[in-house]
C-alpha cells in the first residue's frame, strides 16, 4: 500500500509539473505575440525620421530602431489614399500599390529631404502597407526610403539618409549577378555575373565647379577606369579575356543633390549586342564569357525580405573611402536592359 501511494503521489506530481510547463509555455508564447503586435503597432505609427528593422520575410517582427543601427526602412511621412479607395475597396494588388507609392510617396520623400532626393540614387521610395489594417479601414500609406536589390530584397542601411551619400555605387570587388540580359543581385565572382566592380571615381574632385555633361564625364572616366583596371588586375589584358571596361554616368538631377561618385567596372556584351553576356570568374584570373544570354531567374526571396549581403573578396583593393556595399541601383520595376557595357548612364 505504501509503495502504491508513493507511486500515485509521484504520478500526480509529474503530471502537475508537465501541465504547469504547458501553461507556462503557452503564456510565454502569448506574451511574445503580444510584444510583437505592440512593436508592430509602434512601427506603423512611427513618425518621420524613424527607422524600422525586421529579419523575417513577412515583416512579422518589424520594430523601431535608432537610425544609427542597421535598418531596412526610414520613415519619411504618410500619404492618405482614402479619396481614391472607399471603405469597401479591396486591397490593391502589388502593381497598383507600387504605382501609388511612386505617385504619393515620392513628393513626401522629397519634402522630407528638403528637395535633395536623388531620383537615380541608391535609395528608393517605398511604402509600408498591411492588408489587415486595410481591412480595418486604414487608408494611410507609410512612406519611406530603402535600398532594394534587383530582385526586390532589401539591403541594410546605417545612418539617416540625409547624412549619407546617395551615389549609386558598390564596393570594389563586388560582382553584380545577371538575369537574362540584365543586371541581377550581387553574387560572388565565381558565379555568372554581368559586371565586376573595379573601383570608384569621385567626379566632384575632377569637376568641382559645374556639372560635366556625359561627353566630358566619358572623357575623364575612360582614363580613370583604364588606370583602375591596371591597379585592380595587374598584368591582365581585359580585351584578351573578352572583357570591356565600363563606367557609370551621373545625371544633372543626381549631380544637383550631391551624388558625384561613379563605379568603374568590367563586363562583356553578347555577340549580337542585345545585352550583357554572362561572365564567370574574376577579371584577376581566368574568366569564361558566355555566348548566349544567361537564364532568366525568378527571385528566391519575396520583395521586402532582407537581402543576403555579398562581401568583397579579401584581396580586393580598399580605397580610402569605401562606398557602402549595397544591391542594385534599380528597383524591380525600373531595372533597365543593358545593350552594351561600354557605359551605364545611370543617375
Amino acid at each position: 500500500m505504501i509503495g502504491a501511494f508513493v507511486g500515485a503521489v509521484l504520478t500526480i506530481t509529474v503530471t502537475s509539473v508537465l501541465s504547469w510547463d504547458r501553461i507556462t509555455a503557452g503564456g510565454t508564447a502569448q506574451r511574445a505575440q503580444a510584444a510583437q503586435a505592440s512593436a508592430r503597432a509602434k512601427a506603423f505609427a512611427a513618425p518621420p525620421g524613424s527607422c524600422l528593422q525586421w529579419t523575417k520575410a513577412d515583416r512579422s517582427d518589424i520594430h523601431q530602431v535608432a537610425c544609427t543601427e542597421e535598418h531596412l526602412f526610414e520613415m519619411v511621412g504618410v500619404a492618405d489614399v482614402s479619396g481614391v479607395f472607399g471603405k469597401d475597396a479591396p486591397f490593391p494588388p502589388p502593381e497598383q500599390r507600387q504605382q501609388l507609392q511612386q505617385e504619393r510617396c515620392t513628393p513626401v520623400a522629397n519634402q522630407y529631404l528638403s528637395g535633395k532626393l536623388d531620383p537615380h540614387g541608391r535609395f528608393k521610395v517605398s511604402s509600408l502597407t498591411s492588408e489587415q489594417e486595410w481591412r480595418n479601414g486604414d487608408r494611410t500609406m507609410r512612406c519611406g526610403l530603402q535600398v532594394p536589390t534587383a530582385s526586390g530584397a532589401l539591403y541594410p542601411v546605417f545612418g539617416p539618409v540625409a547624412k549619407l551619400d546617395q551615389s549609386d555605387v558598390y564596393d570594389t570587388g563586388i560582382c553584380l549577378g545577371i538575369n537574362g540580359r540584365n543586371i541581377g543581385d550581387p553574387v560572388t565572382c565565381d558565379r555568372p555575373h554581368s559586371y565586376e566592380i573595379i573601383g570608384t571615381v569621385d567626379l566632384g574632385a575632377q569637376f568641382p565647379k559645374e556639372f560635366p555633361d556625359f561627353r566630358r564625364q566619358d572623357e575623364a572616366l575612360a582614363n580613370a577606369c583604364a588606370a583602375m583596371a591596371g591597379q585592380y588586375a595587374p598584368g591582365q589584358d581585359m580585351k584578351k579575356k573578352g572583357l570591356e571596361i565600363a563606367w557609370d554616368n551621373r545625371s544633372q538631377e543626381s549631380w544637383n543633390v550631391g551624388s558625384r561618385k561613379v563605379n568603374c567596372k568590367v563586363g562583356a556584351p553578347l555577340p549580337d549586342s542585345s545585352g550583357l553576356a554572362p561572365v564567370t570568374g574574376s577579371a584577376r584570373g581566368e574568366v569564361v564569357v558566355g555566348k548566349e544570354p544567361a537564364p532568366t531567374v525568378t527571385a528566391t526571396v519575396p520583395p521586402g525580405a532582407p537581402a543576403t549581403t555579398v562581401q568583397p573578396p579579401a584581396e580586393a583593393p580598399h580605397p580610402s573611402e569605401r562606398p557602402p556595399a549595397h544591391a542594385d541601383q534599380q528597383s524591380p520595376s525600373s531595372a533597365p536592359s543593358q545593350p552594351s557595357p561600354t557605359t551605364q548612364q545611370g543617375g
